[in-house]
């Protein structure tokens, strides 16, 4: 019996993507809200962030699943800060998602609750986020270099998850804290996200199933 033609257009195999994230200046403007630079974005007074994503659709489009080895973000470049205000920080989320987040809701769980996206008290499921890494950075005061932010504490969570979606959704997200942010400019250094894959061909009732599970994400909360 002759062996089936394979009509995949996109090759299988082992992947190393990247996508680089621009520096950025964040100051607090007159009308209390920010201002960013580089394409990055802000959400009223409260959030400065970085959105965009890893195109899969060439995958997608061949029915292929994505199969995370490794997530992670480029960053060695120092974080700054003019603001003197004593209680200065600056929590960073990084992350990468199925499916597009709400910066509205990330800053209300984390505000409200030291919630993150995917905890009990967000509308993701911990499937949904193949990587969250958060840092709280504040002023150091071990070295001359008083502006400088310094990781407080740290951790990382997702769940790594294979994948079938047009879109992997990057994020970096500022919440910049100070009593008064009118007195401060916040520098960001670029970073790059990159994340090594397998692109594999999975039988049908496995697809169809992780098909289904996406659908799900996507319309859920």
């Amino acid at each position: 019996m002759a062996k089936e033609k394979d009509t995949t257009r996109a090759l299988t195999g082992s992947r190393l993507m990247n996508l680089p994230v621009p520096s950025t200046f964040a100051t607090f403007t007159d009308g209390n809200i920010w201002a960013a630079t580089n394409g990055w974005k802000t959400l009223t007074n409260q959030v400065v962030y970085y959105e965009n994503y890893f195109d899969l659709s060439a995958y997608e489009l061949d029915d292929l699943t994505l199969v995370p080895t490794a997530i992670s973000l480029q960053d060695g470049l120092p974080y700054t800060t003019t603001s003197q205000d004593p209680i200065t920080q600056l929590p960073i989320f990084d992350i990468v998602s199925q499916e597009r987040l709400s910066m509205a809701e990330l800053y209300t769980i984390y505000t409200a609750g030291y919630d993150y996206p995917s905890s009990p008290g967000s509308t993701q499921d911990w499937s949904q986020l193949l990587m969250c890494n958060f840092r709280l950075l504040t002023p150091q005061t071990d070295f001359s270099i008083t502006n400088l932010l310094l990781p407080a504490t740290g951790g990382s969570l997702g769940s790594a998850e294979p994948t079938a979606v047009q879109k992997l959704w990057v994020y970096r997200v500022l919440i910049p804290t100070a009593t008064d942010l009118s007195t401060s400019t916040w520098v960001v250094p670029a970073t790059r996200f990159v994340l090594g894959a397998e692109i594999v061909k999975e039988d049908d009732l496995p697809y169809m199933m992780r098909l289904k599970r996406s659908y799900e994400l996507a319309t859920q909360g």
